[in-house]
């Protein structure tokens, strides 16, 4: 009898995150006896926040957000996909992207995750509520202000301004107002970002008081569990509270709010699953990443175990679509036209003081002249 051979992994702690992993990982096994690939898991923070270089001794498949593209890049941590899989597979993957998940990935040439997860800030409803209400959920942001007049005082709004949300929602305000090119030269347009930070601070005179320590998963479990949170305009969407029975009440999901000025939706999240340069069975951890990828195990088997996947087919599903109430249909436009992070070294850095600052900021009500020139100041710092 062969040895047993153990790959692990680490993915995130919600069921999104980690239960289509486990199951893909025990129908691979099948196919491939000769492997046992074992998962553990970490915080939504700590998967935006921890370094790769911390995980990749300990692990053999990482899931990655793809700002860590240039650091993985720079210091060589991750194997480059290109060079393990087909012309033929690459350009499929390249067409079934969802927007510009596929290419998030690339960085110098080099492929270091395929998107095994696809998504951007979205907006979600209590759709039974807001139809009771007779309310039209706004397609701008300028209505957005307008919204907040009419909904009724026993009901509220909500945004997830968590540090790390907060970061995300004002660099997807920026992008909508200025472009998807409002940093140059490692710099965000002072004057732009002013300007989006006196709008953020104008939108929370309207929001439930918990906005600002919730993140997304916080906001939606409180939307299913309770009839008073019925819109929340930018969060990262999840597909099983678009599913019946998930929880006591469903949410629904739709394009977020834009600036008709700019076509640009919200920014890309997501999930991509790579291989540590220091895996010492690199072909099975690759062949196991494409499977993971590969359309027919996203179509079916990774998003019936609750993924939210990251690949066209999957998404196009007529049976995807019923079962998560149309999620995949009514929140495509948004990825097709999603803002991509700035992947450098030392963005990932930046990013993470970056939100710590803007969100500490936000509690002191500064004004946005001092926010601009200490963000700038601390992006010079790192990069």
């Amino acid at each position: 009898m062969s040895e047993i051979i153990t790959l692990k992994g680490i993915a995130w702690d919600h069921p999104r995150g980690y239960e289509p992993l486990r199951a893909t990982s025990l129908v691979f096994s099948k196919k491939h006896p000769e492997v046992r690939i074992e998962w553990d898991i970490r915080s939504l923070k700590e998967f935006g926040d921890i370094p790769v270089e911390d995980l990749i001794d300990a692990y053999d498949l990482i899931t990655i957000d793809h700002p860590y593209m240039g650091q993985a890049h720079s210091n060589k941590l991750l194997v480059p996909l290109e060079e393990r899989l087909s012309e033929t597979a690459l350009n499929e993957y390249r067409n079934q992207s969802v927007g510009p998940s596929f290419e998030s990935y690339y960085y110098n040439g080099h492929l270091y995750a395929l998107p095994i997860d696809a998504a951007a800030l979205v907006s979600a409803s209590r759709r039974d509520l807001i139809s009771t209400l007779h309310l039209e959920l706004p397609g701008t942001r300028e209505k957005l202000f307008d919204f907040y007049k009419e909904v009724p005082t026993r009901y509220s709004i909500a945004w997830p301004l968590c540090a790390t949300d907060l970061w995300c929602t004002f660099l997807t305000l920026c992008a909508q107002d200025g472009g998807k090119d409002f940093i140059e030269n490692r710099r965000i347009d002072e004057k732009l970002g002013g300007l989006v930070w006196d709008e953020l601070k104008a939108h929370l005179k309207h929001l439930h008081p918990e906005s600002l320590n919730w993140n997304p998963i916080q906001i939606l479990d409180y939307m299913v569990a309770n009839d008073e949170i019925i819109y929340s305009p930018f969060l990262f969407g999840y597909t099983n509270y678009s599913r019946e029975g998930y929880a006591k009440n469903v949410v629904h999901f739709s394009n977020s709010p834009t600036n008709p000025a700019n076509d640009v939706s919200t920014i890309l999240g997501g999930v991509g699953l790579a291989v540590s340069a220091k895996c010492k069975h690199v072909d099975l951890a690759v062949a196991y990443v494409d499977y993971v990828a590969r359309a027919e195990t996203q179509e079916d088997m990774y998003t019936q175990n609750g993924g939210q996947p990251g690949n066209l087919i999957a998404w196009e599903s007529a049976t995807n679509n019923l079962l998560c109430h149309d999620f995949f249909d009514e929140t495509r436009t948004t990825m097709e036209k999603a803002y991509v992070r700035p992947r450098h070294k030392g963005w990932n850095e930046f990013q993470e003081q970056g939100a710590e600052l803007l969100h500490n900021n936000l509690v002191k009500n500064s004004p946005s002249h001092k926010v601009m020139k200490d963000l700038n100041q601390l992006y010079q710092s790192i990069v």
